[in-house]
């Protein structure tokens, strides 16, 4: 990780731990909720998340109100694959750096199988006509995905890239 006097602004405020940790639990908690509460999230598909909702061309493709599968939007609009694995290496580091953070403020929590779950929560409204409402509504969008698109390694294969 690049020491936080070294980060430039622009990279300082868009990927810093709090806001790329709320974008994470969202995206776990909508993942929960489609599944009923009953299974969790998988810990490798956390990696996937910041480069799906933080790339400006693929969140833009979301639409929030859109009863698709994601293999129906994958297959609708392929050309989001186009340098994912790129930008899912860039984003490891802080990924991490956001899921040390939820865990210290026990916002996230894994269970007996290594799962990740977001213990009793209720996010703050927000206004989805915002550039932050936009990312807030695709995690969770992509949390409904996510607990229809069938296994990680499914999910991981429609995407492009190895778990």
């Amino acid at each position: 990780m690049i020491p936080w006097k070294d980060r430039t602004e622009e990279i300082a405020n868009l990927l810093n731990p709090a806001f790329c940790g709320e974008v994470i639990r969202r995206c776990i908690s909508s993942y929960q909720n489609k599944k009923g509460g009953e299974i969790n999230i998988e810990y490798e598909l956390i990696f996937l998340i910041l480069p799906i909702v933080l790339h400006n061309k693929t969140r833009s493709k979301i639409n929030p109100r859109s009863r698709k599968q994601l293999h129906t939007w994958l297959q609708e609009n392929q050309e989001v694959r186009i340098g994912f694995s790129n930008r899912v290496n860039q984003l490891i580091p802080y990924t991490k750096e956001a899921m040390s953070f939820l865990l210290i403020h026990g916002a996230i929590q894994f269970d007996d199988s290594g799962r990740v779950y977001v213990p009793k929560y209720t996010p703050t409204k927000i206004d989805i006509n915002t550039e932050i409402g936009s990312i807030y509504k695709s995690a969770e969008v992509l949390g409904r995905w996510f607990a229809n698109g069938g296994t990680t390694t499914t999910i991981f294969t429609m995407w492009g890239v190895k778990p």
